[in-house]
C-alpha cells in the first residue's frame, strides 16, 4: 500500500473525484488549487484533496473511495495520512458534507466533531438535486478535528521503544530521507563522523534481512534503517565512534517519532556471538571496514506504543551535589 501525491493531470482521477462531488465544475473550483493525494495497494483504491483555507485551517474538499474497495479502511487511512503529514504546518483539519447516514457516522468515527452548517449549499451551488440514501441534501455540515502539533520536548517525552506490529503501508523515501538527514546532524567526536546510514524499502531485501536475524523482531516494518559505524581514532588512541553512533539513533528515533511513525532502538540484538549483524552486512554488500551495529525499524504502529515505568526524577536527578533535591 502506498499513498503519493499527484501533482499534475489530476483529471486523470475524475470518475474517482465524481464519486463525491458529482459536478465536475464544482471539482474545478478546487482541484488545481488543491492537494491530491491518491492511495494505491495493487491499483487505485482512494483519493483525497485539500485546500488551504487560511489561517491555520487545512479543508479536505474531496474523498472518495473506488465503490469495489469501500469497506476496507481505505478513506481513513488517508485522513490519518493528512493528518500526520499537515499536523505541523496546521491547527486544524475541516471537511464539509451533506446531512448523510453514509458520511457523518463515517468522519465522527474518525475524530471529527460537527461545527458549523451552511445553509443550502447543494440547493444553491448544483445545477440538479444531490441524492444521497435516498434523502436529498440540503445544509452543507462542516465538521472538523484539532491537529496535535508536538514540540520537541513532547516528542522526546512521548517516544517510546515499540516492539509490536507494524501497519502495511509504505514509509515515502522523502520521510526516510528526512530521518536519515536528523541522524548525519548529530555531533560526532571531533568532527571524524563515523556513523553512515542504510535505509532499506525494497520488499526482498527486508525479507532477506528479516530471515537472518533470530530470534525474529519487527517482521512487519514496512522499512528499516541500518547503521553502521567506523572505528577511526579521533586523537591519539581515543575513538568516539559509539558516542557517534548513539547520538545519530537518538536523532532519528526523534525524527521518526515526529513523521508519525514508531521505531524500537536494536542493537545488542544483532551484535552478539551470533554475528548478525555481520550477516545483514554481507547483504546489504557493506565493506568490511564498516560495522552494522543496529538497526530501526520504521513504520505506523498498529498498536498503542506503550510507556515503560520509570524511576522518579528525584531518585536520579539533583541539583549541586549528588542527592541534593534542590
Amino acid at each position: 500500500m502506498e499513498i503519493k501525491e499527484i501533482k499534475s493531470n489530476k483529471k486523470e482521477y475524475l470518475p474517482l473525484l465524481l464519486l463525491a462531488d458529482e459536478q465536475e465544475d464544482m471539482v474545478d473550483l478546487y482541484l488545481e488549487k488543491g492537494r491530491m493525494f491518491v492511495l494505491e495497494d495493487d491499483g487505485i483504491k482512494a483519493e483525497c484533496v485539500v485546500t488551504d483555507e487560511g489561517n491555520g485551517l487545512l479543508e479536505i474538499k474531496n474523498i472518495a473511495t473506488n465503490p469495489k474497495s469501500q469497506g476496507k479502511g481505505y478513506g481513513k487511512k488517508l485522513i490519518e495520512f493528512v493528518e500526520k503529514e499537515f499536523h505541523n504546518d496546521y491547527d486544524t483539519l475541516q471537511v464539509g458534507t451533506g446531512d448523510s447516514p453514509l458520511t457523518i457516522p463515517f468522519y465522527e468515527k474518525c475524530g471529527f466533531k460537527r461545527h458549523h452548517v451552511a445553509k443550502n449549499f447543494f440547493t444553491d451551488n448544483y445545477d440538479h438535486p444531490i441524492i444521497e440514501a435516498g434523502v436529498q441534501l440540503v445544509d452543507m455540515i462542516y465538521l472538523q478535528k484539532e491537529l496535535k502539533k508536538m514540540n520537541m520536548i513532547d516528542i522526546i517525552m512521548t517516544r517510546r521503544s515499540y516492539r509490536g506490529k507494524y501497519k502495511e503501508q509504505k514509509v515515502p523515501k522523502s520521510d526516510l530521507v528526512k530521518i536519515m538527514e536528523a541522524g548525519l546532524a548529530a555531533p560526532s567526536g571531533c568532527n571524524k563522523q563515523t556513523t553512515s546510514l542504510i535505509a532499506i524499502d525494497d520488499p526482498d531485501t527486508l525479507k532477506k534481512l528479516k530471515e537472518v536475524i533470530v530470534p525474529s523482531v519487527a517482521e512487519t516494518a514496512p522499512a528499516m534503517i541500518c547503521v553502521l559505524t567506523q572505528r577511526i581514532n579521533a586523537y591519539r588512541d581515543r575513538c568516539f565512534a559509539t558516542q557517534d553512533y548513539s547520538a545519530a539513533i537518538e536523532n532519528m528515533l526523534l525524527a521518526i517519532v515526529e513523521l508519525g511513525y514508531q521505531s524500537c532502538w536494536y542493537e545488542g540484538h544483532i551484535t552478539d556471538e551470533d554475528k548478525i549483524g555481520q550477516k545483514m552486512a554481507d547483504l546489504l554488500g557493506v565493506p568490511t571496514d564498516y560495522e552494522l551495529v543496529c538497526f530501526l525499524p520504521v513504520g505506523i504502529a498498529e498498536d498503542e506504543a506503550k510507556a515503560p515505568k520509570k524511576k522518579p526524577f528525584e531518585e536520579r536527578a539533583w541539583f549541586n551535589k549528588f542527592g541534593n533535591r534542590e
